[in-house]
């Protein structure tokens, strides 16, 4: 596996190769745009003015935000087809999709901002797809669409339910299969994997992903936590009396299918608002360790109905893990997926888990946005300067995610296939208390991120486990502060006047 990494990421400077594609019809403005990605990595969690240095970078960046040649395609676009070419160099790729709400309540003067969950919260909605391997590693950002409700439109969900669903909010869920689906036209050699939460359990998704394979077209493979329990068709070739699954729903089948096995998992405490009946409640997961029962079967749904329209029949695959014995007021880990990948024993069951799991990763880049780049902080008054910046950030957040990631896959690798020569070499000289003799030594990839992270926080203890992209978006601001005083003083002392001086 390392080698295929050192293969397609083996340079000096990532910025310049996630770039490269980038076209804004102006040579100035690619310019720009780099130096602003650059020093946006440099300090994530800054705010736009103090990111910036001198009163001319910052007017600059507001104007390149604020650039009728730049939007979130055209920022996206280089990236995207970097991404591509990551992605080409696996045999299987699970393509994320989540909805993240994006707080700019306090932010009065933003213009274009929409009610969130309630109308007295204000802001917008990022639709992301990130590219993520069954080991974790986050390729980057497919796309994303980030847009604001329409106040007349809150609190109307039953009038929406009756119309088409492209006039809806989930359409984007559909979209964003189909996009899939162009991702595996591209990439003939891997695996798609639409992989999305509960919110995706939409019927066109599963219609769209049937007529493909009757048309014989590339069709990507959907694994999806179902939220509507819906109905088993009934089989035509019995009598009714004789029909076990006759009115029955899909958990009621999976749940009486044979249990294949169970698997141990720890839980962390996590705390969330669920949305119960309309409202959200908040709820506490206490840390433990569970047993989950696992199940799996084959059914074949009733398709709703759609005015105007009839669905067809679709089949797919069911895998359940239930909680056995959750602890007393806890609710139980109750998981049921669905999926068009075939299941047909406990291994295979198995998998399917472990990959619906990587679907987590997106959380961790939405935190990593909110948290570490603190881009509900963005005080740009036109909502089209702010997406801007938003997709700005976005590379960032995954260029923490990458580094992060990439350490803990491929530890042995050496530090310089992610970091430039200035960068690790200033650092490690500095860890090693300004001892130049230190760089006779290249740190592996794993050892200089978690140095990297104590500067960011990072305690190490043996039960800390590997650092979090926090510590590591704050240790990796310390390297760029390290390397420009590096650049300043050894690149016009000269190196071997440093190691005399010292």
């Amino acid at each position: 596996m390392e080698h295929a990494y050192t293969e397609w990421w083996s340079v000096k400077d990532w910025i310049t190769e996630e770039l490269a594609t980038a076209d804004l019809g102006d040579t100035r403005l690619l310019d720009r745009m780099q130096l602003v990605l650059e020093r946006l990595s440099e300090s994530p969690d800054s705010s736009v003015k103090s990111t910036f240095k001198g009163a001319a970078e910052v007017m600059g960046a507001y104007r390149f935000f604020n650039n009728a040649k730049t939007s979130v395609a055209s920022i996206l676009a280089p990236h995207q087809d970097a991404t591509l070419e990551r992605t080409k160099q696996f045999k299987r790729v699970l393509f994320v999709q989540d909805t993240t709400e994006l707080d700019y309540t306090k932010k009065t003067k933003m213009e274009g901002r929409g009610p969130l969950s309630s109308t007295d919260r204000q802001g917008f909605f990022a639709h992301n797809q990130l590219l993520i391997t069954p080991e974790r590693l986050v390729l980057g950002v497919w796309n994303t669409q980030i847009y604001a409700r329409d106040e007349a439109e809150h609190g109307k969900g039953a009038k929406r339910k009756q119309r088409p669903i492209e006039d809806k909010e989930s359409y984007r869920w559909l979209d964003g299969y189909r996009e899939a689906c162009s991702l595996a036209q591209e990439v003939p050699k891997t695996q798609v994997i639409n992989c999305a939460d509960r919110e995706s359990d939409v019927y066109e998704v599963f219609e769209e992903w049937h007529q493909r394979l009757v048309n014989d077209q590339v069709a990507a493979d959907w694994l999806i936590r179902s939220n509507q329990n819906r109905r088993i068709e009934k089989d035509t070739n019995v009598s009714e009396d004789e029909d076990d699954n006759l009115h029955r729903t899909v958990r009621e089948v999976v749940e009486a299918s044979p249990l294949l096995g169970a698997i141990t998992v720890s839980l962390k405490k996590k705390t969330q608002n669920k949305k119960v009946k309309g409202n959200r409640k908040k709820t506490i997961r206490t840390p433990r360790t569970a047993e989950l029962e696992v199940r799996a079967t084959r059914v074949t749904i009733r398709p709703p109905y759609r005015k105007g329209k009839k669905l067809p029949k679709v089949s797919f695959f069911v895998v359940m893990a239930k909680e056995k014995d959750p602890p007393k007021g806890q609710d139980p880990v109750d998981w049921v997926l669905i999926t068009s990948i075939e299941v047909t024993d406990f291994q295979s069951a198995l998998e399917i888990i472990e990959l619906y799991r990587v679907r987590w990763e997106i959380e961790v880049f939405h935190k990593v946005l909110k948290t570490g780049c603190r881009i509900e902080e963005l005080q740009l008054k036109k909502d089209e300067r702010t997406k801007v910046a938003i997709a700005l950030y976005m590379i960032v957040a995954w260029r923490v995610l990458y580094v992060m990631k990439l350490s803990r896959e491929c530890p042995k690798l050496p530090c310089d296939v992610v970091f430039e020569e200035d960068e690790w070499q200033a650092f490690w000289v500095i860890v090693h208390d300004g001892d130049p003799d230190a760089l006779a030594r290249k740190p592996s990839l794993e050892e200089f991120v978690r140095k990297v992270a104590e500067f960011g926080g990072y305690l190490g203890r043996k039960h800390d486990g590997p650092p979090g992209p926090q510590s590591i978006w704050q240790g990796m601001a310390q390297v760029r502060a390290f390397t420009l005083a590096w650049q300043i003083y050894v690149k016009k002392q000269g190196f071997k006047a440093y190691k005399d001086s010292s």
